[in-house]
């Protein structure tokens, strides 16, 4: 049932991420400030918006009187293509180019759709020359594909790297690809969410890179931990079953309450006075929750499905020793537990050095 449950949100989110960029905006306004007291106004009195308005550019040989009236023939034919469009006046800004409005009630996410219409209309019916579509919904339309090549490269950097780091610590073992499942199921699923509330509230193009960032490094932080305690266990004697309880009950508790600190702390992004901000903080706060239901009950099933087998390991790492009571990690721990004051201090100065402004 907890599998058949995480490969429905799986496939549903892997859909909603697929279909979430028309949907977001970076729409940087600021309530109570002058700017957007002029754009209420504009969008109650006049009914229009200036992330609504598209601009047609035409690139023309010169700009004669027939000219005009063709790019005027070009801003209405645009304008029927758009919801409440009107066209506006053209205009001859110099010898070589003519330009004009369509304004609209649109929003910044529903004004990026129609800018291809809009540029073939422009390059259709409008004056012999180059054209153009500009505004805010056409340069955003313009830039969602170049976030996407992005992300993706960042994954294609991202993910590579921390594979190298999972098999250095887990070594050769099957459960190095227990922490890119888990991220699997709950990056698609705060994705998921945030799908849902990108079609309530404007939401920025960032939220799919701060689901993605913080999904990756939970999973594989929360794996790690969750792993090397059920080796620990099945080491003792445990058998599989007893294993999984016994992980659950130290660090499976440790993972839930360091994800809701994190869910706490990005939660606190909606108190700012910023609705660009506060978008980010929900979209921070899902994929801790998103974190902590998966290793409440996803993580458990794949330890269990993953057993003795699954999380053996070849050691790659030269010099690393058997005995993890004789590693490096271990003497540091027993180092730091006979002089934790002067540990302290040493870790205290390091923070506080590197949290001083540099003038």
């Amino acid at each position: 049932a907890v599998v058949a449950f995480w490969a429905v949100v799986l496939v549903l989110g892997g859909l909603a991420s697929a279909r979430i960029s028309p949907l977001l905006s970076n729409t940087f306004s600021v309530p109570g400030t002058d700017s957007e007291h002029a754009r209420e106004i504009l969008e109650h009195r006049f009914g229009q918006r200036p992330d609504g308005t598209f601009t047609m550019v035409f690139r023309v040989d010169r700009a004669t009187p027939a000219v005009v009236a063709r790019a005027q023939r070009a801003l209405a034919a645009g304008a029927r293509l758009v919801r409440g469009g009107r066209p506006g006046r053209a205009v001859a800004a110099s010898p070589h180019v003519v330009y004009g409005d369509v304004t609209s009630e649109l929003n910044l996410a529903q004004a990026k759709k129609p800018t291809d219409a809009l540029l073939a209309v422009a390059r259709s019916v409008g004056p012999p020359g180059a054209a153009f579509v500009t505004g805010a919904g056409p340069i955003q339309h313009d830039l969602d594909p170049i976030f996407t090549q992005d992300l993706r490269k960042g994954e294609s950097i991202a993910v590579p790297i921390a594979l190298l780091v999972l098999l250095g610590v887990f070594g050769i073992s099957v459960a190095v690809t227990m922490p890119f499942i888990f991220a699997a199921c709950t990056i698609t699923g705060a994705t998921g969410i945030m799908y849902g509330v990108a079609h309530a509230a404007s939401a920025p193009t960032y939220v799919t890179n701060l689901i993605q960032l913080i999904g990756l490094g939970i999973a594989i932080d929360y794996s790690l931990l969750v792993v090397y305690r059920f080796r620990e266990e099945l080491a003792r004697g445990l058998d599989k079953e007893d294993a999984v309880v016994r992980t659950m009950q130290t660090a499976g508790r440790a993972v839930i309450f360091s994800g809701a600190t994190v869910a706490i702390g990005l939660l606190l992004l909606v108190a700012m006075p910023l609705p660009f901000m506060r978008m980010m903080g929900i979209a921070g706060f899902l994929i801790p929750i998103v974190s902590i239901a998966a290793a409440a009950t996803l993580q458990p099933v794949l330890l269990y499905a993953y057993g003795h087998r699954g999380t053996a390991r070849k050691r790659i790492l030269p010099g690393e020793p058997i005995d993890p009571e004789r590693g490096l990690w271990a003497r540091l721990a027993r180092s730091i537990m006979r002089r934790p004051l002067a540990y302290l201090a040493l870790g205290s100065a390091l923070l506080l050095s590197a949290a001083v402004p540099a003038f």
